[in-house]
């Protein structure tokens, strides 16, 4: 098992493109996220696939995980949709991290996940970092297992018997 550890930080959109493209189809339970308005700091620990260490990453064969944390510094607000707060248990897949220009602030983050929901940080700069922790392992579940699950007629009951 490879134990390198990735590092990475973000200073611009682009930089945090980079992280954003480590950090695709990454789990989180809502519980792993944390913002600390005293410290203007917002934390999040994800679990993230490797696939930057795959011959080919569009394939699964092979791709290991790992905890991995996402940290913002001078983070002024912190607004989110689609999700209840008080649901600690709820684990969210994120898709992609988007940046736009904001009113009030100059920069929102918007943290986008699967099924409408997103965080979005106000801020007046991007100072990111995403940082492996703990041990690689393999996959329990991959961003491919959703190809492998019955098709439509299978579960409607409307294939062939094998």
């Amino acid at each position: 098992m490879n134990h390198e550890r990735l590092r990475l930080k973000a200073a611009d959109p682009q930089d945090l493109a980079v992280i954003a493209a480590c950090l695709q189809d990454a789990r989180i339970p809502l519980r792993e996220m944390a913002f600390m308005p005293g410290e203007r700091r917002f934390a999040a620990a994800f679990v993230r696939y490797r696939r930057e260490l795959l011959a080919d990453p569009t394939s699964c064969v092979g791709l290991t995980e790992c905890p991995s944390a996402l940290v913002f510094e001078g983070v002024a607000e912190v607004k989110y949709r689609g999700l209840d707060p008080n649901d600690l248990d709820r684990e969210l897949c994120l898709l992609t991290i988007a940046t736009e220009p904001g009113r009030r602030h100059l920069i929102h983050i918007d943290l986008v996940f699967e099924g409408d929901v997103w965080i979005q940080l106000r801020t007046d700069a991007i100072r990111c970092r995403l940082e492996d922790f703990g041990e690689a392992v393999p996959c329990r579940r991959t961003p491919c297992d959703h190809f492998a699950k019955a098709s439509y007629a299978e579960l409607a009951g409307d294939a062939a018997p094998a």
